[in-house]
């Protein structure tokens, strides 16, 4: 991992991080619609599916710049990639702590179901309940993530005072 990498890894984590804020303020806007309007319901869980998938962004970038790769691809990778990330390893610390990572199995789990079923088939309540836990677990990611980015600074620094010498 090259300082620059580093670096620009932190910036991508923040250009994700800016579009999982909008997206968790239009589902917090979306939220008093549910009960009464069907496009509101099949609207709120299309965000919700984006937002796992940009915090799975998030994963993927740290797996492939600072791991090196990905899990592989097969049944259950998705899980596999979540739960990885609240695990620290040789090259880097954990990204999420288990907390984070035990509340967004919830909404991975949801991705897969907005996947599987025909839109007017959603129901508003687990929505609801979703879009209800959103704000605290985004405080979470978010700390998460900044824990993060700045361990990438402090090693970009690092790599760039060692190359210096």
């Amino acid at each position: 991992m090259e300082q620059a990498e580093l670096l620009e890894l932190r910036e991508d984590l923040e250009r994700e991080s800016l579009r999982l804020q909008r997206l968790v303020e239009g589902l917090l806007a979306l939220q008093a619609r549910l009960s009464i309007s069907g496009e509101a319901v099949e609207a709120a869980a299309l965000r919700l599916h984006s937002f796992y998938t940009g915090v799975e962004r998030c994963l993927l970038l740290v797996s492939r710049v600072v791991n090196g790769g990905t899990p592989a691809q097969g049944e259950g990778w998705h899980r596999r990639l979540l739960e990885r990330m609240a695990l620290a390893t040789a090259t880097r610390p954990a990204l999420l702590r288990e907390v984070t990572q035990q509340q967004l199995q919830e909404y991975l789990r949801f991705r897969h179901l907005v996947r599987n079923l025909y839109a007017d088939e959603l129901r508003p309540e687990p929505i609801a309940l979703l879009i209800d836990q959103l704000p605290p677990l985004w405080q979470e990611l978010q700390h998460d993530l900044r824990n993060f980015q700045t361990w990438l600074e402090a090693i970009g620094q690092l790599r760039a005072s060692h190359h210096n010498l």
